[in-house]
């Protein structure tokens, strides 16, 4: 299955295992692993214009700047594919709760319009 959520360099490999754990092949691949590791420590802009062209989803804790971006992106007309945060409640090394939230909104979500979408998890 072709990953349609890109874990950002600042979340764990272990987020990516659990959530494959979780479900087999769920559909997520860490920054250092896609495009051998191209995009890491690009600036949010470009990187979130090229996860467009690739129409893939944003998974992340930068809940200081990514919106920013995202938002302007979204107000130039340019655009994003759609940014998944989690809240500051979720530690960065809850791995399983991490994976158990970022599933079950997937299960709901997969088939939403993504484009210009920013979520929050845990959702409210």
């Amino acid at each position: 299955m072709k990953p349609r959520l890109l874990a950002d360099e600042n979340t764990s490999h272990r987020l990516v295992a659990a959530c494959q754990q979780i479900e087999g092949g769920f559909p997520i691949i860490h920054i250092s692993e896609w495009e051998n590791g191209a995009y890491l420590s690009v600036k949010d802009p470009a990187l979130l214009m090229t996860l467009r062209e690739h129409e893939m989803i944003l998974v992340g804790f930068d809940r200081a700047s990514m919106p920013l971006h995202a938002g302007t992106l979204t107000r130039e007309g340019l655009g994003h594919a759609g940014v998944m945060l989690f809240r500051r409640s979720v530690l960065t090394t809850a791995y399983g709760k991490q994976a158990r939230l970022l599933v079950n909104l997937w299960e709901e979500a997969k088939d939403w319009d993504w484009a210009d979408r920013i979520e929050y998890l845990p959702r409210p």
